[in-house]
């Protein structure tokens, strides 16, 4: 396919917030919608019936100017509340980055890189390792901040810079 094709391909494929109404008439079970980063998006979403949302950039591939999911989720996390299940996927890089975006309001997070690179260095102890060094780095931090579990994870373990909020 030569380059010229590709791009008329793309241009015809845009999805729209029409599709994600289509999906939700035609499927009866849960929607998880990816590469959430407003409020706005966020509460599109929410009002289409999606049961989750997961605030991600795609690990800024696609677009290099956006912002950083951790730096969107507070504001995300306000647009929708409770109301839908917000899970949180791009620059995760160590525990400590999984405790932050759990504390924000995450319901859990998504850690493709690194146990692709485990996959990539040792196969499947690989990512066993990789899992591990996550798992011990969150125990860490959560002991640095006298947080007995993840489950008491709230804003107060994180500080938020005033620009970061609605």
């Amino acid at each position: 396919m030569s380059y010229g094709d590709v791009g008329k391909l793309l241009a015809e494929s845009a999805v729209t917030w029409g599709d994600l109404d289509w999906i939700r008439e035609e499927w009866n079970g849960p929607i998880i919608a990816k590469g959430v980063c407003t409020a706005e998006d966020a509460r599109r979403a929410a009002e289409r019936g999606v049961d989750g949302i997961v605030v991600s950039n795609h690990g800024g591939r696609q677009l290099d100017g956006v912002a950083a999911t951790i730096r969107v989720l507070p504001e995300v996390m306000a647009a929708v509340g409770d109301r839908i299940e917000v899970l949180l996927d791009g620059g995760i890089r160590r525990g400590s980055d999984i405790v932050k975006a759990l504390s924000l309001g995450a319901k859990a997070v998504l850690v493709g890189r690194a146990y692709v690179y485990g996959l990539g260095a040792a196969g499947g102890e690989g990512v066993a390792r990789a899992i591990e060094i996550l798992r011990t780095d969150i125990a860490r931090t959560l002991k640095l901040l006298g947080c007995p579990s993840v489950r008491e994870l709230d804003r107060s373990y994180v500080n938020v810079p005033p620009d970061w909020l609605p």
